[in-house]
């Protein structure tokens, strides 16, 4: 069960990180994040330096962290609790299982400009598939921080936004995996497969 909602979450985050292809990855801040996918909401935290993406969440189970790192093409899943790290292909993890990316740079539409959280952001319309099915989203693409600080998809079920921005201070130790953690890998049958240790 844990590992099942800690990839759900992770399939939400890299929907949101997929978004941001084709965009200039310059900042460095940390926030918090609250994401909303239909009824329910998770916050935690989120830390940005470049293009890698670290994000931190609670849930009933415990501490899960996900690291984006496109520079090395990896993404992990950390458990905290377990020491453990499930580790995945970027561009091409089991996430395929459960969405479908699109190969080109999202094609996005620009509608205007928006202040959100404080900073001026520009807003872009955009289609991305997921799970067969392609839908509209909505992104708010903050000028200073070159990353979209706010998204939303177009029936309202899903959206992600970060609050309390805080730039700067965000250590290149936060998108590494820590000492002791038993790494493991992700088999083509996920998720109905089990993660194998390394």
């Amino acid at each position: 069960m844990r590992l099942k909602r800690s990839f759900l979450i992770l399939v939400v985050a890299t929907l949101a990180w997929g978004l941001l292809a084709g965009l200039s990855l310059a900042g460095e801040f940390s926030a918090t994040v609250v994401t909303r996918t239909d009824s329910q909401e998770t916050k935690g935290k989120v830390y940005i330096q470049g293009e890698k993406m670290r994000q931190e969440f609670s849930t009933p189970e415990g501490m899960t962290v996900n690291i984006a790192r496109p520079d090395k093409q990896l993404m992990w899943v950390l458990m905290p609790e377990q020491k453990m790290a499930m580790e995945m292909p970027f561009a091409k993890s089991g996430l395929g299982m459960s969405m479908a990316m699109p190969e080109e740079k999202a094609k996005m539409k620009l509608l205007g400009t928006e202040t959100v959280n404080g900073y001026d952001t520009e807003k872009y319309e955009t289609t991305v598939t997921a799970a067969g099915k392609a839908d509209k989203h909505f992104l708010w693409v903050s000028k200073k921080l070159g990353v979209p600080i706010k998204m939303m998809s177009e029936d309202g079920k899903f959206s992600m936004e970060y609050l309390e921005i805080k730039e700067g201070g965000v250590t290149a130790g936060l998108f590494e995996v820590p000492e002791g953690y038993q790494k493991m890998t992700m088999p083509a049958g996920m998720p109905q497969g089990m993660p194998r240790t390394k």
